[in-house]
């Protein structure tokens, strides 16, 4: 059984670059949010994080909305230090580029985990690798090109000058058409390669941030791992609670009276941390039979396989439930997954 880190979360603020570029194109951005059921407020503030089913499900219906198979892209155009909450500013106050991206790969996690970074030096190089968690669910190629799109436009807005990557690499087929990516880039993009990667010359790390402010640095360093902490221990029944679920998963009596036995707490006291931490184990419990039931899926399991991996009593009460979740049949979903390709 596949083990999971951290639930995938991703920052409302990443919304707001979304809603920038929506904006320029005159979407009405609210009512577009209730067509797919999502109160506008919900992911307005600031403070919120997503689910990152909520967030891929709003990113790709706004790629249809608007008619732009380029949307991530076009998305990373309208990045502002300000659309990464408190990792923006703390990037726009560092002394150099390479601080500045230094400070992104230790505060990522504030503006969510999907997407993570590796880096390799070479020669005169570095290849910055992206990748997402082994339990990421399926998304589109908007989300590695609105993370790279944004990353060279930060570069160019915190430094001032015209700045390109030495090669951008996609994982994902060619597409129709290389324009944008050459226009956006200004390098050499290749597809269908074995990562999501940007390579650098080792001196744009050396190049200044326009308005550094050493005083502010500090201060929003500080913040941000005040920050983090907070995260880490808000999340800590959390994860304690999944980690039991997932180990435990094919026992279709799994029920919160169970894990609070293993835990060694009443049923009460853990009701309480999870409420403190904005969770119901009961819809814990739903999410990851949801996730891993996509996830399965995909991977060409049968649905007898899945019944039994996801503690279901029976192939029809699995088929009742992924109905509900998703609103099509695991048959539906499988030949949906495999027609648009996204992995």
């Amino acid at each position: 059984m596949q083990t999971f880190s951290d639930p995938i979360i991703v920052s409302a603020t990443v919304l707001a670059q979304m809603f920038l570029y929506l904006d320029s194109l005159q979407v009405d951005i609210n009512a577009f949010l209730r067509s797919l059921g999502i109160e506008p407020e919900t992911v307005r503030s600031p403070d919120a994080y997503l689910p990152v089913e909520t967030y891929l499900r709003i990113q790709d219906a706004a790629a249809e909305y608007v008619h732009d198979p380029y949307f991530g892209l076009h998305m990373g155009e309208f990045a502002q230090p300000g659309s990464w909450s408190i990792l923006g500013y703390l990037m726009m106050n560092c002394k150099t580029l390479g601080e500045a991206f230094e400070k992104t790969g230790r505060y990522q996690r504030i503006i969510g985990n999907l997407i993570t970074v590796r880096a390799e030096p070479g020669p005169g190089k570095v290849r910055l690798i992206y990748f997402t968690p082994p339990h990421a669910p399926q998304m589109s190629r908007h989300c590695f090109e609105a993370t790279f799109s944004s990353s060279v436009h930060l570069a160019r807005t915190l430094s001032g000058l015209p700045l390109n990557p030495l090669e951008v690499t996609f994982i994902y087929p060619e597409p129709v058409s290389r324009a944008e990516y050459e226009r956006i880039f200004r390098c050499l993009v290749r597809f269908g390669q074995r990562d999501n990667s940007m390579t650098l010359d080792s001196s744009l790390g050396n190049l200044p941030v326009r308005m550094a402010n050493p005083a502010l640095l500090a201060h929003f360093e500080q913040y941000a791992q005040d920050f983090l902490s907070k995260m880490e221990s808000h999340d800590a029944t959390t994860q304690a609670v999944t980690r039991i679920i997932l180990a435990r998963l094919d026992d279709p009596s799994l029920s919160i009276e169970k894990v609070a036995r293993e835990m060694a707490v009443s049923v009460r006291t853990l009701q309480k941390r999870l409420e403190a931490e904005g969770v119901v184990f009961s819809d814990l419990l739903r999410d990851i039979r949801r996730r891993l039931a996509e996830k399965y899926l995909r991977e060409n399991y049968s649905v007898e396989q899945i019944t039994y991996l996801l503690g279901f009593s029976e192939p029809s009460v699995f088929r009742k439930s992924f109905k509900k979740w998703l609103g099509v049949t695991p048959k539906e979903y499988r030949q949906a997954s495999a027609r648009l390709g996204m992995g």
